[in-house]
């Protein structure tokens, strides 16, 4: 898979939006020429010297196709990475320091189902039917319990239980292997 697919399945620890976790970003041709590259180390710089600075949010609400994000960080675990975002956050592709795709993030404007039912807008309680769920308070993402059967994926809700929001609706997906994040 190497184009945006909207509409594509999500598919836990694998797929969704037409990219494969595991995929080089060399292979997805549509993000060779990405619309703006913000390098967080020389945006920081401008400010620094109090320069503009091109942000991030700024630039998304204005987006009509991907943009690029150069991770600098002094965790080992992010710097490097790059994120491609996909008009204001409809789909966010995490590529590693080796540009291998671990995480895929999908929102608002996804059309994509999950078990051919669940999608954004899906009550995130109507998933206990399948999937036990345990809430993550530092991510703040519903995760398949460690006993489940399915692995690689995460919901976002409210950013609270289910205990504490049994209404919550599914705002978006995240297909992910964190062990290719480093």
């Amino acid at each position: 898979m190497t184009r945006l697919d909207l509409w594509a399945e999500i598919i836990p620890g694998f797929s969704a939006a037409g990219f494969s976790i595991g995929q080089h970003l060399s292979s997805i041709p549509d993000l060779r020429e990405p619309i703006l590259t913000i390098d967080q180390r020389e945006e920081s710089k401008k400010r620094e010297k109090g320069l503009e600075s091109i942000g991030l949010d700024k630039a998304l609400s204005n987006s009509d196709g991907w943009i690029c994000q150069k991770i600098s960080s002094d965790s080992e675990k992010l710097d490097g990475h790059k994120v491609f975002y996909y008009k204001d956050r409809v789909v966010l592709l995490h590529f590693n320091a080796n540009d291998i795709l671990f995480v895929i993030f999908v929102f608002e404007g996804y059309q994509g189902k999950f078990l051919d039912k669940f999608e954004i807008g899906s009550k995130v309680s109507d998933l206990s039917e399948y999937v036990e769920l345990e809430y993550d308070s530092g991510d703040e993402m519903h995760y398949p319990s460690e006993s489940s059967y399915v692995k690689g994926i995460a919901f976002y809700g409210a950013e609270e239980s289910l205990e504490d929001n049994p209404e919550q609706k599914i705002i978006g997906f995240c297909v992910h292997n964190w062990s290719l994040q480093v």
